[in-house]
């Protein structure tokens, strides 16, 4: 009857409706059940801070509650509990509250965990008390508020058992936390913490030694990896899972780098044993470190059987493979069998690191067959085809070496003389020059020997005179003793006494070495630029990488890019491919260059080996470039593959981002969806998860939910301690919803 009759008058006089006449409608509505209309009309009743809002709130919550509507109540209930104007209620809500948090696992800012230890020092003689305490137990079980429960746990006095068993798993999920942020110290600090409380529960001390296992790995510390490494073998309870396989692969690794290849090997074949096929990167990596093991040995059957099974799995690093099995089918003195696995290995994979080296061993193999014609057009076609690599430095020096065997000396000259000019300050150049002098000598040219010499580049002659060898030597003596303010006047004074001398090059390049050493960068960019005056000498690789990293660190970032470039041609390797890739990566982004910035991301994500560290990097530079560059769908599609890890900071943002996307395109539903995932999983990085509640409240807005969105508003005002512009977003929202109702 009250329902009808408080319906009535609101039919009447609904513009000036009066809040009590509202609010008994409500409790109206909740006393005969229809507990979804108790809750809407209860919310109409919510625009002051008093007793009747108060209780309009808990009733809202248990209508909730009887709604399956766990979030909803849980906010209804906070605000209930945020007052004061009836301290009965207030009791009643905040025991609802934080049993809703815990039913729900909700903790975006470490509400589970405060709400109960607040309740406990609000209220200590309530009769919900007791189960309050208990509950308190669970919730440090399952938080993923780890620091808040750890500050409540560390006021305990005497914590028992089960609270310090919570603690051992807390500490282990910061370490692991900190791990996923790539800070490997801090990790250490946690995990070793959780290890030393004991071992309440055997598995969780088990995982926190493989965790220290890897961020000492990271570290390059592998002593201590190797240690942690195997107190997780013997400890942990779980022998069957990829964790157990990875140790094993991780000890493989440090055994491998210490050349114990036998232990290597062992390590690798229980990892190839374990593994289920999961991670079949890892896999192929561990076939071809056996096969490595063998070759090592000598035992090339073992080791060509162990390479095929690495590239029949098809991974990114199946050119390596290959390249191993055509080397030793050379070593075996198969040399027709490793030049078809070479000429296979370029057509498959053109752009492999391999494929210059490829070429180069193509043309040894036809030398040691005797075949020099075949040999010289390899060594020809490794120049052309890669003019800035080392390695056709090598090939320039045999084309020369081998026209001078065959007598051939027309041909051999200019084959020298490309080398003395292409490559001054290399070993293969002084070569060139002592087999120039005896061509000379033997036509009886030596006149125009002692020509040709002045003219090279650098002045770079076969016979340096004594003062300038003797003079060089002792300051390169003087360096490797260590004494560095030394050794740095002395290769000073050599350049000035021999501004072209013999060991120009060797004394500029020890010269950035020391200046590395003492951080004097002004110094390494001096001597890496007269360096690379001759870009093709053999100290250029190392100038490159340490002139790319001056001028990033002193935001010479155009500069930087294109020393990075350089360097990514001159790379010899997979690690400085990878460390150049990474550079032109970061400068493109920071000079805010899309194109060049969604290339070089895509270079490095093509990399057999990427840390996922980098990958993370480099998928968030790509999807911001795409944003820019209008392409959304490719940069949602990488937003949703960053978005699976909130842990770290990139994922954080990204899954904001995936949800900002969608409401953009006004997918409402989806974008709820989203957000509401969002923080059931959290994050430690607590500004995306305040923007997700921020865009969660824009979100019920466009859907008509006013109620809803100020719920959230509210929620995040009473919770969210950052100082930043969350508060600010949050008024401008709740006065436009104050002047919308």
């Amino acid at each position: 009857q009250a329902v009808e009759s408080f319906n009535e008058y609101l039919d009447k006089d609904h513009s000036a409706a009066r809040r009590d006449a509202l609010y008994m409608l409500g409790l109206s509505y909740y006393q005969t059940k229809v507990y979804s209309k108790a809750a809407e009309t209860l919310g109409k009743v919510t625009t002051t801070n008093d007793a009747l809002t108060q209780n309009a709130y808990l009733h809202m919550g248990l209508s909730y509650l009887q709604l399956a509507e766990k979030n909803k109540a849980r906010m209804a209930f906070e605000q209930a509990a945020a007052s004061n104007a009836n301290m009965q209620i207030k009791e009643q809500a905040a025991y609802n509250y934080a049993l809703c948090l815990h039913e729900t696992s909700f903790s975006a800012f470490g509400e589970s965990v405060t709400a109960f230890e607040k309740f406990l020092n609000e209220f200590p003689t309530s009769p919900y008390a007791e189960k309050v305490s208990s509950y308190l137990v669970e919730v440090y079980m399952n938080t993923r508020s780890y620091d808040a429960a750890l500050k409540s746990i560390d006021r305990i006095a005497k914590p028992s058992a089960q609270i310090l068993e919570a603690k051992q798993k807390i500490l282990f999920q910061l370490g692991t936390q900190s791990f996923a942020n790539a800070n490997f110290e801090q990790a250490l600090k946690y995990l070793n913490q959780s290890i030393a409380i004991g071992q309440y529960n055997r598995q969780t001390k088990a995982d926190a030694y493989y965790w220290c296992g890897e961020s000492y790995y990271r570290l390059n510390r592998m002593t201590e990896a190797a240690r942690d490494f195997n107190a997780y073998l013997q400890l942990t309870t779980q022998p069957n899972n990829e964790t157990y396989a990875l140790a094993n692969y991780n000890l493989g690794y440090i055994a491998f780098h210490r050349k114990d290849y036998s232990q290597a090997s062992h390590y690798f074949q229980k990892y190839i044993r374990l593994e289920k096929g999961e991670n079949t990167t890892a896999l192929a990596d561990a076939y071809n470190r056996v096969g490595d093991c063998y070759l090592h040995v000598r035992n090339f059957e073992e080791a060509k059987h162990y390479y095929s099974q690495a590239e029949q799995m098809n991974t990114p690093s199946g050119d390596y493979s290959f390249y191993q099995l055509a080397l030793v089918s050379g070593l075996q003195k198969d040399y027709s069998g490793k030049i078809t696995l070479l000429n296979r290995l370029v057509g498959k994979y053109p752009a492999s690191p391999y494929a210059v080296n490829a070429i180069y061993e193509k043309g040894r193999s036809y030398v040691l067959m005797d075949n020099n014609n075949q040999a010289i057009t390899s060594f020809k076609e490794l120049m052309n085809k890669y003019p800035e690599s080392p390695v056709s430095r090598k090939a320039a020096a045999e084309i020369g070496l081998l026209y001078y065997q065959k007598d051939d000396y027309n041909q051999a000259i200019e084959a020298y003389k490309q080398v003395i000019e292409k490559y001054p300050g290399s070993e293969e150049a002084r070569m060139a020059m002592r087999d120039l002098k005896s061509i000379y000598v033997d036509l009886n040219r030596i006149d125009e020997f002692a020509a040709l010499a002045n003219a090279m580049p650098g002045h770079i002659r076969f016979d340096a005179n004594e003062q300038d060898s003797l003079t060089y030597t002792a300051a390169e003596k003087i360096y490797m003793r260590g004494r560095l303010e030394e050794a740095k006047t002395s290769f000073n004074k050599y350049l000035q006494t021999f501004p072209e001398g013999a060991f120009s090059l060797n004394a500029h390049y020890h010269l950035c070495l020391i200046g590395s050493e003492q951080k004097n960068y002004d110094m390494i960019l001096l001597h890496s630029g007269k360096l690379l005056e001759y870009p093709n000498n053999p100290f250029a690789e190392e100038a490159l990488i340490l002139r790319a990293e001056v001028q990033f660190n002193q935001q010479q970032t155009a500069d930087a890019l294109t020393s990075y470039k350089m360097l990514k041609e001159k790379a010899t390797n997979v690690e400085r491919r990878q460390l150049a890739e990474t550079g032109v990566l970061r400068c493109a982004f920071l000079l805010r260059d899309d194109i060049e910035t969604i290339h070089a991301a895509t270079d490095l994500l093509a990399e057999a080996k990427l840390s996922p560290e980098l990958r993370n990097e480099a998928l968030y530079y790509r999807a911001k470039a795409y944003t820019k560059q209008k392409a959304d769908k490719k940069a949602v599609d990488d937003l949703r593959e960053l978005a699976k890890d909130t842990r770290n900071a990139y994922g954080a943002e990204a899954k904001y981002l995936v949800a900002q996307s969608l409401y953009d395109a006004k997918e409402y539903n989806a974008a709820e969806k989203e957000l509401l995932n969002y923080m059931e999983q959290s994050t430690p990085h607590a500004y995306w998860l305040a923007r997700s509640f921020v865009l969660l409240s824009d979100v019920y807005a466009a859907m008509g939910k006013d109620l809803d969105a100020r719920q959230y508003l509210l929620s995040l005002q009473q919770n969210y301690q950052g100082n930043d512009d969350i508060a600010t977003m949050i008024e401008s929202r709740l006065s436009k919803l104050k002047v919308k109702n």
